[in-house]
């Protein structure tokens, strides 16, 4: 009896150890979590020992605002001339405004005089039957701005009609004032290095959430021949309007909550141009799940790694996706080479990617505050400005139409 009181003494203080073990191994992996969330927030916020932590970078930036002599405040007005669809808080006083140590009291508002407003601002894809564009006086800037892809609003491709601003504020990455659709801010921004799932906890499928059925990308057309092959490995899960064969108990369900539970996912644009990338690829990102991709020939320049993702254009039918799915799904450490980014240092990312965050919002205020600046600094050093069809660099693998 005294044996096996001895050992069931043993035996639990073996388990109590390996218990302790396991538990000091999980709070470690958290902690390890938690400092590389605390770094990454810290690189781009411009904190010591981040990437971002350039106070040279910001002196320099700061003597070439003294050199404007800007007032302490400053009033800019920008007069809106369209209907759009940013809502009720888009107009008014834009908070939180400043150049340097100047405070801008940057204003938006249809009730702002036009004949006296520092600039007029346009939503192209509002703007039909407003009359021509005139300025009211020899310093007025014209904004023109679109979040939408010149597939669906080909005025963005009219060199007639876009030589009548000043300003482009787009999806365009040559936008003096780029609107991308990447809209993390530097707290945000660790979400998307977020650890994925296991892979063995993955579902071995494809996600595809889509609700625009005739997309002009013929993203429906090819899941519709994908499904149609019926691949049993790894099986389609449409939960969208569009062709959907799963049940959907609850029509607000979380998408990026929903995706990362599988092993692929698809994120192809409804329409195909340069630089137009959307939420859909950077929500496929943020899940970690590996997105099955079309899109604008350019989209390496906005990836923390070119290999992040599944071009379907270099595949080039549903066969050969469904090909390199399977080779995926069978082999784990090419799987996890592709998301192999969420792990790396912030200046280890792709260079195009890093040289995009410094004009998102992880560096920059909101766009609206960002145009405030540049019409106040117009109003100190008058330019002249082109959009985006004159910039030669640009348009040097863009076709534009005469």
């Amino acid at each position: 009896m005294k044996n096996i009181n001895n050992l069931g003494l043993f035996v639990g203080i073996f388990l109590a150890t390996v218990g302790f073990l396991n538990f000091r191994e999980h709070v470690q992996n958290a902690h390890r979590i938690q400092i590389r969330h605390d770094s990454l927030t810290a690189a781009v916020l411009g904190r010591p020992g981040g990437p971002g932590g350039s106070s040279a970078r910001k002196l320099e930036t700061q003597d070439d605002l003294n050199s404007y002599h800007f007032k302490p405040v400053e009033d800019v007005h920008i007069s809106v001339q369209t209907g759009h669809f940013f809502g009720s808080d888009f107009e008014g006083l834009q908070r939180d405004c400043t150049i340097g140590d100047t405070v801008i009291n940057c204003r938006y508002g249809a009730g702002i005089d036009p004949n006296t407003a520092d600039a007029l601002w346009y939503h192209i894809p509002s703007m039909g039957g407003v009359g021509p564009l005139v300025k009211r006086h020899p310093k007025q800037l014209l904004i023109g701005m679109s979040m939408e892809s010149s597939e669906y609003y080909p005025a963005l491709d009219n060199v007639d009609f876009m030589k009548n601003f000043d300003i482009e504020s787009s999806y365009r990455t040559c936008s003096q004032v780029p609107v991308f659709y990447f809209d993390y801010n530097a707290q945000q921004v660790a979400a998307l290095f977020k650890p994925p799932m296991p892979f063995e906890e993955k579902k071995n499928a494809l996600a595809y959430v889509n609700s625009n059925c005739g997309a002009k990308s013929g993203r429906s057309e090819i899941m519709r021949e994908v499904m149609r092959l019926n691949n049993k490995m790894v099986p389609t899960h449409s939960w969208g309007h569009c062709d959907r064969n799963m049940e959907v108990n609850d029509h607000s369900f979380n998408k990026v909550e929903l995706i990362r539970g599988y092993k692929f996912c698809v994120a192809m644009e409804n329409s195909i141009t340069k630089d137009y990338i959307t939420e859909k690829l950077w929500q496929a990102l943020e899940a970690g799940c590996v997105p099955v991709y079309l899109g604008p020939h350019n989209v390496a320049d906005f990836l923390p790694d070119p290999e992040a993702i599944i071009d379907y254009k270099k595949l080039g039918s549903p066969q050969a996706l469904m090909a390199e799915l399977e080779r995926l799904s069978r082999d784990k450490s090419a799987y996890e080479a592709k998301l192999a980014w969420k792990y790396r240092k912030w200046e280890e990312l792709s260079p195009s990617f890093l040289a995009m965050t410094e004009r998102s919002h992880v560096r920059q205020p909101h766009t609206r505050c960002q145009l405030c600046r540049v019409v106040l600094k117009h109003r100190y050093r008058p330019q002249n400005f082109t959009t985006c069809l004159f910039n030669k660099t640009w348009t040097q693998d863009y076709h534009v139409k005469l």
